[in-house]
């Protein structure tokens, strides 16, 4: 198996939709920081993530779990 030591266009097109995304994250960050709390900032972005990861899951035809256990579990990962 022989390692590519190139890019091709669909690697160049990830890494620069990738740096805007991240660049445009810290951007954005920047300014809200001077108008809004920090902690409505956080509360925003985690909305946000999970509301597309919800759409990203049922997207793919699974649905989040309803019993309690894993609710639990999910929340002890997340804090």
């Amino acid at each position: 198996m022989a390692l590519q030591k190139s890019m091709g266009a669909v690697e160049w097109a990830m890494l620069i939709v990738l740096s805007l995304l991240w660049g445009g994250s810290f951007f954005f960050n920047g300014i809200l920081v001077k108008t809004l709390p920090p902690f409505t900032i956080v509360t925003g972005r985690v909305l946000l993530a999970a509301i597309a990861l919800n759409l990203i899951v049922r997207a793919m035809g699974h649905a989040m779990p309803r019993d309690r256990q894993s609710w639990i579990a999910f929340f002890g990962m997340g804090s």
